[in-house]
C-alpha cells in the first residue's frame, strides 16, 4: 500500500484548491452561531487554512487525509463557532435589589459579602443581586455610609448620579440629594476613587470629603475629623461648608418639617447635630452657626420661612 509522501508540506498545494476544499466543507457542515461577515469573514478563513496545514503536514489529500483534515476543519468551526457566539452574545444584565427608607426613618443593611450599608432617612439604593460575585451598587438619593469587607477579586463599586466610586476595602459615606447643590462624598478608612466616565475626578483617603457640583462638576476637597465621617453611623447629622439650602432639604429628609425659602440665601455652613435633638433645637443652632444672617419664622408646628436678616 503506497504510503503519503512527507516530502512536500501541504502548504505547496495550491491556495485555491484549500479554498474550494474549505467551501465544500462549509456547504456540507452548517456554521454553528452567526456566521461573521466581510473582513472578519475573510480572517476566519485564512485562520482555519492555517490550522488545516500545521496539523495535516501533508502534500497529498488522499482520501484518508481528506477525512481526517475534514474532521479537523469541523473541530476548528465548533471552535470558532463558539468562540463568536460567546463573543457575540450580550453581557448578561445585573439584577438589583432595591432598598428605601422613609422620611425620619434609618437603617442598617448586611450585604451578602458581610459589607454592611447604613441609610439615612428617604434614601434609596439598589445592590447586585449575585453581589459576592458583582459587588454593584447604585444610589439614586439620600445618604448611605458604606462599610465595605474588603475582597481584591471583587472590587466594590458604587453608581451615583453620573459618578462612578470604586473601592476595595474601605468605609467612606456619600450624601446626594436630588434637590442638592452638590454630591458629596468623604472617606473615614481605607481608599476611594472618584471618576466620571474615563475621568479620574480624584483620589480620597481618610478625613477627605470631595464636594462634586452637579452644574459643572467643579470640585472641592476639604479635611473633616473622623467622628463627622461616621456621623450617619454614629447617629448624628453632619455636614461640611454646604449650602444652606441643602442642609434645609437633609433636614427635611430627618424631621417632618418644611423649609421654605423666601430669597435667595447665598451661605455655606458647617455643623454636627445629635439625631435626638428637636428640630427647634436644631433651627436654634442654625441660626448660631450663621451668625445671625439668617431668620426662621415658624409658619405652622412643621412649617418654617426662611429669610436673610
Amino acid at each position: 500500500m503506497e504510503q503519503p509522501s512527507n516530502k512536500h508540506p501541504f502548504e505547496n498545494i495550491p491556495e485555491d484548491h484549500l479554498e474550494e476544499w474549505l467551501d465544500h466543507m462549509a456547504a456540507n457542515n452548517p456554521f454553528p452561531g452567526k456566521m461573521p461577515a466581510g473582513k472578519a469573514k475573510e480572517q476566519l478563513r485564512r485562520q482555519l487554512l492555517a490550522q488545516v496545514r500545521q496539523r495535516t503536514g501533508q502534500a497529498r489529500l488522499t482520501p484518508m487525509h481528506i477525512r481526517w483534515a475534514a474532521a479537523a476543519a469541523i473541530l476548528l468551526l465548533l471552535g470558532a463557532g463558539a468562540y463568536l457566539l460567546l463573543r457575540d452574545k450580550p453581557p448578561r444584565e445585573l439584577k438589583f435589589v432595591a432598598l428605601s427608607t422613609q422620611n425620619g426613618e434609618r437603617k442598617v443593611v448586611n450585604l451578602p459579602d458581610n459589607s454592611t450599608l447604613y441609610l439615612g432617612p428617604a434614601a434609596t439604593v439598589a445592590y447586585a443581586e449575585d453581589f459576592t460575585r458583582h459587588r454593584e451598587i447604585k444610589l439614586t438619593q439620600g445618604e448611605v455610609f458604606f462599610d465595605v469587607q474588603q475582597d481584591d477579586a471583587h472590587p466594590f463599586r458604587v453608581q451615583v448620579d453620573s459618578l462612578q466610586v470604586d473601592v476595595l476595602g474601605t468605609s467612606f459615606n456619600i450624601k446626594a440629594y436630588p434637590r442638592h447643590e452638590e454630591l458629596a462624598i468623604g472617606v473615614s478608612t481605607g481608599k476611594i476613587r472618584v471618576s466620571k466616565a474615563s475621568q479620574v475626578l480624584g483620589t480620597l483617603t481618610p478625613q477627605l470629603q470631595m464636594q462634586v457640583s452637579r452644574k459643572d462638576y467643579h470640585i472641592t476637597t476639604t479635611s473633616l475629623p473622623g467622628r463627622d465621617m461616621d456621623a450617619l453611623r454614629n447617629n448624628r447629622i453632619s455636614f461640611e461648608n454646604m449650602p444652606l439650602a441643602d442642609v434645609l432639604t437633609m433636614l427635611e429628609a430627618y424631621y417632618p418639617v418644611r423649609f421654605t425659602l423666601q430669597d435667595k440665601v447665598d451661605l455655606r455652613v458647617s455643623g454636627s447635630f445629635q439625631v435626638r435633638l428637636t428640630i427647634r433645637q436644631v433651627v436654634g443652632a442654625l441660626q448660631q452657626l450663621t451668625d445671625k444672617k439668617v431668620i426662621f419664622k415658624q409658619q405652622e408646628h412643621d412649617t418654617y420661612i426662611v429669610r436673610s436678616s
